[in-house]
């Protein structure tokens, strides 16, 4: 099978002759829309793989990567805002965690939100997903082992590349623990805590990004 060839038919010669090519580019398209979507020619009409025209998958190029609009892409190149109109698009960046591809959103006002961070979200008893906008929340259950330390998030989560906005603590051992938690200093990769009972345990929440 051959390529597929623009200006076919050429409106010089009959069709009787230029059919070949005429038939060449129908496959062609058909293989082409057949990238993510059900082909044209798949006539079984059974789900998932045969009602023709349906989405199997959505592939973007991406709008810019590191190699594009180094050093790292981001936050990400903005596409150029289409009034009224929204845009969903990915790029590849680096956000402080992983190299990977990353999912935005831009409205037709130009409002920016990031949809996705370069990590796999974990549900689990410690764990941590992201939000819209890039932000990142996580949370932990830990026995503290004196009244008062430092806590590491890449303990029992990940670290914040850039800020931690907020953590809270508070008893996790099903009877009244310490009242007078107090954490008394954050940044992205840890928090220290004081007035803590070293026999009790604890959960935190902490919001960042």
């Amino acid at each position: 099978m051959g390529t597929y060839q623009p200006g076919i038919p050429t409106g010089r010669i009959p069709l009787l002759t230029d059919y070949a090519n005429v038939q060449n580019n129908f496959q062609q398209l058909d293989m082409q829309y057949g990238i993510d979507h059900v082909p044209f020619s798949n006539t079984s009409g059974t789900p998932p793989t045969g009602i023709n025209g349906y989405h199997q998958s959505i592939h973007f190029n991406p709008q810019s990567t590191t190699a594009t609009n180094p050093p790292t892409n981001y936050p990400a190149t903005i596409p150029t805002v289409s009034a009224g109109f929204g845009q969903l698009y990915s790029v590849q960046e680096n956000d402080g965690i992983n190299t990977d591809t990353a999912l935005y959103w831009l409205t037709g006002g130009g409002r920016l939100a990031a949809l996705t961070r370069n990590f796999q979200p974990v549900a689990a008893q410690n764990g941590y997903t992201y939000l819209p906008g890039g932000l990142i929340l996580q949370w932990a259950r830990f026995q503290a082992a004196t009244n008062s330390g430092t806590l590491a998030f890449n303990v029992a989560g990940i670290s914040f590349p850039a800020n931690c906005f907020l953590v809270i603590l508070q008893g996790d051992d099903g009877t009244t623990a310490n009242s007078n938690l107090l954490v008394t200093a954050r940044s992205n990769l840890s928090f220290n805590f004081s007035q803590l009972n070293a026999t009790k345990f604890y959960t935190y929440l902490a919001l960042g990004n």
